[in-house]
């Protein structure tokens, strides 16, 4: 482990293989490994308000199959509505409700704050809506009752409101939805903390390694720069170690491309798209579709022209030479040389964490998935394999074990 910052690092073949031998790697996973992995997540699972909150509806739905019943009646209505004659024109109202009620507000607050001389106008705009409003809800009246399989929808969802509001699902999904919002809120905070503390160890741990023994003041001339896109499409670059020409307005030389990443899982979705990103910008054109890349900036979608990227009142310009450090592994290999990773400790699971959200949320919220039922339960293994991209971060990590000095390209965050 490097000790020479306050923050905890890891780095090389020995840190890397640790993470691959303490791995619980989906893929590969038989159904009692899958179950037993299941039962020590969920005891993690469960110290989050959000996870809890959904068992709490899923085994509310559970306890009571009317509902269910009620929501397979109201998906046969709706189709029944579908097909019938009044439906085109029922949706249209809808939506032109829906934009008079919009313009009514908008009116009614305009209104309040207008001066004395202004508001005449205002009034009769809003007039105009309203009674624009009046005849589309009496429109909306008349095609209802001529449209049985409508009333008899609307009769369902009515009953199904007054079911789920007796029942209380309504309140518990309010409290859900308050959750979640709260917890996007904290997520916000502590992201841009995991970026501060990256960016310190690019300079601390990445800067001297390319620099190796240069002469003192070779850094006066180097940048990290963040949110890199170039004009260019699916090319959002989290850091850039650049260095500055000595003629002001001529391109910059890319030194190490950082791909930052708070959960390791998430590893490979950063190298797959930075190879295909790697390849554009080198003009390795057997190995992206110039179609992705069309932009304004590039309309022959390929890195055929300078581009420039404004960062803390400096202006930088890219072109293909400012790519040439980075090369491909020999054999047609991937673009490890230069290519490094920040992320922080965890399990490896083989699938990205998104994924990991997914089953997550699968668990906490199927009503017929019972853990000790090896029939539900083969299926939620399946289904959880299925979500695997054919590169994964233990894929990535075996590929940097297996080229001398490359692993200490991935910087691991310990827990302190």
């Amino acid at each position: 482990m490097d000790s020479s910052s306050a923050l905890p690092v890891a780095r090389g073949t020995r840190e890397l293989r640790r993470l691959l031998r303490q791995a619980v790697d989906l893929r590969g996973l038989e159904l009692e490994g899958f179950r037993r992995w299941l039962t020590h997540q969920l005891p993690y699972w469960e110290s989050d308000p959000a996870f809890v909150q959904r068992t709490r509806i899923r085994d509310l739905r559970r306890a009571h199959p009317e509902l269910r019943a009620l929501e397979r009646a109201c998906r046969r209505a709706t189709a029944a509505d579908e097909a019938s004659p009044q439906f085109s024109r029922l949706l249209q109202i809808a939506e032109e409700l829906t934009k008079a009620g919009k313009a009514i507000a908008g009116l009614g607050a305009a209104l309040a704050r207008a001066e004395p001389e202004a508001q005449p106008g205002l009034r009769r705009k809003l007039a105009g809506f309203q009674d624009r409003q009046q005849t589309l809800q009496h429109e909306q009246g008349q095609l209802t009752q001529e449209s049985p399989p409508r009333q008899e929808l609307l009769r369902l969802r009515e009953e199904s409101r007054q079911l789920r509001s007796r029942l209380g699902l309504e309140r518990a999904e309010a409290e859900l939805a308050e959750l979640l919002l709260n917890q996007g809120r904290r997520s916000g905070h502590t992201g841009g903390d995991f970026e501060q503390q990256t960016l310190a160890l690019t300079w601390q741990h990445i800067v001297p390694e390319l620099l190796g023994r240069a002469r003192r003041g070779a850094t006066a001339r180097l940048r990290v720069l963040t949110g890199v896109g170039l004009g260019a499409a699916r090319t959002e670059l989290d850091q850039l170690l650049i260095r500055q020409p000595l003629r002001p307005g001529q391109p910059v030389e890319v030194l190490a491309l950082v791909e930052v990443k708070r959960n390791l899982n998430d590893v490979a979705h950063g190298f797959r798209r930075r190879q295909e990103n790697l390849a554009w910008f080198t003009g390795d054109t057997a190995h992206y579709d110039p179609k992705e890349y069309r932009t304004r900036s590039f309309r022959s979608g390929h890195f055929d022209r300078e581009a420039m990227h404004e960062q803390d009142g400096e202006r930088f310009v890219f072109a293909r030479a400012s790519f040439r450090h980075f090369r491909r592994e020999p054999g047609q290999g991937p673009y490890l040389r230069r290519l490094y990773f920040i992320t922080r400790t965890g399990t490896l699971a083989g699938v990205s964490a998104a994924a990991l959200a997914r089953i997550r949320h699968r668990v906490a919220t199927d009503e017929r998935l019972r853990i000790q039922d090896d029939t539900s339960l083969r299926e939620l293994l399946h289904w959880c394999q299925s979500l695997a991209e054919p590169l994964e971060a233990p894929d990535v990590f075996r590929l940097y074990c297996s080229v001398p000095g490359r692993a200490r390209q991935v910087l691991v965050l310990r827990r302190e």
